[in-house]
């Protein structure tokens, strides 16, 4: 920060200082804006909303029907082993 303060006093516009200061080329912070930036978009879509929620209705369905088909196998052979 003092660095941008002197470079402002000595006339300067305090860009370079700054650019260093945020390490404006790092690639891993574009990378993560712009990841940010898409899920900020397609979060806020209603139409992206609706499709995940419907894919997690799908979803919570599928284990829900898996787990009832287990029940019955567990079910099944536990009544497979009673008779024996």
């Amino acid at each position: 920060m003092q660095q941008l303060f002197e470079e402002l006093a000595e006339g300067g516009n305090g860009l370079n200082t700054l650019t260093r200061m945020l390490s404006l080329d790092d690639t891993e912070l574009w990378k993560g804006a712009l990841v940010g930036a898409a899920a900020v978009l397609l979060l806020t879509n209603d139409q992206v909303q609706d499709a995940l929620f419907k894919s997690g209705a799908k979803a919570k369905s599928a284990v829900k029907s898996g787990t009832d088909k287990l029940k019955e196998r567990v079910s099944a052979s536990s009544v497979k082993e009673a008779d024996s």
